[in-house]
């Protein structure tokens, strides 16, 4: 048997990747979107497949050089709809999705919209005749390129900038016409979703819905206006969630969510309340993992997650994270308590749908193996993909190991450390400490391309959920906002320290840190508040907290959900809790590494950094990324990716 190779930078575009898998209504074929690099064009290409689910084989169903996403069968299963951004026409914008919908048993795709800023989450009606989707419109074109701003909310990250345009709820018949407008006025819609011959949607109607970018649940009749079915102030949706799911009767609507009770940091639930509207009752009372996918991984193609969903059988079925694992669970829609049907020590589920009958597919996370499409009829599980079959045969993928303790706050602690490629036990190896994005994203059973290579170039990899993560308790993720860089810095420090007395081979002499995001701000935090490290890369990172306030796309509502304030209110606190303030005690070389169209953290968060590290004379670099936004180590060009790589490496080679 071939010896298996250290997995390198370059392995990421030999891989295949799977999502948003859908079961057709009698169960037999599951449509899936099939991802691949073309490394020499620069690109991802998504195409449509199909699993026959007695045979297990897979087929490709569409082809060409767009990107096909969205898979959904209609109710008789004799078609599927998708979107596209394939160009049809001369000079189109080829990263515009559009909507086609194509027959199972032959013929052509047929492409429903030319909509210029192109289509979002389209949906079937129960009867079939119709479909909806969400679009951006904009109605007052401007004049020149000069850019009118009226709102607070004006840019997205992954977006650009949209000025005047607002997301509105289309419906269009399956016999062709040109889409109708449902909802129209200066606000968004985040989702929707039909009940019966009318449909569900979520967002805020208010003038100045964007200030407090709170959410409410309406329902309007094609022909009318929308009717507030909620009052207050909820999050709907979130970690996508599909968000809101009427009952098959009719009578009722599940749809998962908070109150805000804690401000950002309040764990989502599920929620049921009579169709036309009443206060909503908590399903999930005394349930503790938050809900949705909040699983950390680099090797997979984002999927549409349809929490809630109301199973045939009497039960609403939702995914929720826990202890590093990502589960999907069920529950009677009378209440009663929480069953959960897959996840495991070993693997996360990812994505799935259900039909009618309770046939289940899904694809799954795991440390060393990507994910593939799998099935469960009656209980029994089987893999019915296995496209990395040859990719995993080849490679030394390492395994990781779980450890916990308890932390000077009193919670326990839990973390994952790699030993690297090519281990002896009578060696000590340099160990590079991994921080998570969110803040309340989630480390654990899912393969991470990054720490794989990090194992492989000779590194011990260490990474851990600490105070303020998701995947734990409401408790636990609320203890951050107020508290940046106390408790969680603490258990980040503390577990470098379990892991170099609890393993010999650690070199505890020879430590990096780096991360993204969050993990970004918390690189930045390290590296102002101890020399520990020998080096560090901080990447799409915040670094000052009043200039975060105003620039990023959602920095009025994080900044005060996790500061607890506005900066013109209280100063003191957002500067306390700026890297910036404490740059002058910066000895580790620093390297900075950003996407330039990053609204999320945005760039001048990492000049900042940079420059004060380059005038106090710090070893320090500046990576800037064009055309790239807060994404760029999940779905940037693959060249990016891969220079992104290289320059991590490079760094820590040079000062390890």
């Amino acid at each position: 048997m071939a010896k298996r190779k250290p997995v390198v930078i370059k392995d990421l575009f030999r891989l295949r990747m799977v999502s948003d898998p859908c079961i057709s209504p009698e169960g037999r074929l599951v449509a899936f979107v099939h991802t691949s690099f073309d490394y020499e064009k620069d690109e991802y290409v998504s195409d449509i497949w199909m699993a026959d689910t007695k045979t297990g084989e897979s087929t490709q169903f569409t082809s060409g050089r767009g990107k096909d996403k969205g898979p959904r069968w209609s109710p008789d299963g004799k078609r599927l709809l998708f979107t596209s951004t394939l160009p049809t026409k001369e000079g189109e914008e080829k990263n515009k999705p559009q909507l086609y919908v194509i027959p199972y048993a032959g013929g052509e795709a047929r492409r429903f919209t030319d909509v210029k800023l192109g289509v979002e989450a389209p949906k079937w009606s129960p009867d079939g005749r119709q479909i909806l989707f969400v679009s951006p419109t904009q109605p007052v074109k401007p004049k020149g390129d000069a850019k009118h701003i009226t709102r607070l909310s004006y840019k997205f990250n992954g977006r650009g900038f949209f000025p005047g345009i607002y997301k509105h709820v289309f419906t269009v018949p399956l016999k062709g016409g040109k889409p109708k407008q449902v909802t129209k006025g200066e606000y968004k819609v985040d989702g929707a979703e039909w009940i019966g011959s009318d449909i569900l949607f979520y967002g805020n109607i208010d003038l100045d819905a964007d200030r407090d970018d709170y959410d409410n649940l309406y329902r309007v009749d094609p022909k009318g206006e929308p009717k507030k079915l909620t009052e207050g102030t909820w999050s709907i949706a979130g970690n996508g969630m599909t968000g809101v799911a009427p009952s098959p009767d009719g009578k009722e609507i599940a749809f998962t969510g908070h109150d805000y009770r804690r401000g950002g940091a309040t764990k989502a639930d599920i929620w049921v309340m009579p169709a036309e509207g009443s206060e909503p009752r908590k399903l999930t009372e005394g349930f503790k993992p938050d809900l949705g996918v909040k699983m950390s991984c680099d090797v997979r193609i984002s999927s549409s997650d349809p929490t809630p969903l109301w199973g045939g059988d009497g039960f609403i079925y939702f995914t929720s994270n826990f202890a590093g694992v990502s589960n999907l669970n069920r529950i009677k829609a009378k209440g009663e308590k929480v069953q959960r049907l897959l996840g495991e020590v070993d693997h996360s589920v990812e994505s799935w749908s259900m039909n009618g009958e309770g046939v289940l597919t899904y694809t799954t996370l795991a440390t060393t193996r990507p994910p593939e499409v799998w099935l469960r009829v009656d209980g029994k599980d089987r893999q019915i993909t296995d496209f990395n079959k040859k990719w995993l045969q080849g490679l030394e993928l390492r395994p990781h190991e779980r450890f916990t303790f308890t932390s000077s706050g009193g919670h326990n602690v839990e973390g994952w450390i790699m030993k690297p490629s090519g281990f002896n036990k009578g060696k000590k190896y340099p160990m590079a400490v991994e921080i998570h994005g969110g803040p309340r994203g989630v480390f654990g059973n899912s393969l991470m391309h990054e720490h794989q290579v990090l194992a492989g170039r000779g590194y011990a990899v260490m990474y851990i959920n600490p105070w303020g993560s998701g995947g734990y308790t409401e408790d636990f993720q609320a203890g951050l906002p107020g508290h940046y860089g106390e408790q969680d810095y603490a258990d980040i420090m503390e577990s470098v320290d379990h892991c170099v007395k609890t393993y010999d081979w650690v070199d505890g002499d020879r430590l990096a840190c780096l991360g993204g995001s969050y993990g970004g701000f918390m690189t930045n935090w390290i590296v102002t508040h101890t020399t520990r490290f020998k080096a560090a890369v901080t990447m799409r990172s915040i670094s000052n907290w009043v200039s975060f306030f105003g620039t990023s796309d959602i920095g009025w509502t994080f900044g005060r959900r996790e500061i607890l304030s506005a900066p013109w209110e209280n100063e003191e606190e957002f500067m306390a809790k700026s890297p910036i303030r404490y740059v002058k005690n910066v000895k580790t070389p620093t390297l900075v590494l950003h996407s330039e169209e990053d609204y999320r953290c945005p760039i001048e968060q990492g000049e900042q950094f940079y420059t004060a590290l380059k005038y106090l004379g710090v070893p320090t670099e500046f990576v800037r990324f064009p055309g790239e936004n807060h994404e760029l180590s999940r779905s940037g060009k693959p060249k990016h990716r891969e220079a992104r790589l290289e320059h991590i490496l490079r760094w820590f080679e040079t000062y390890l």
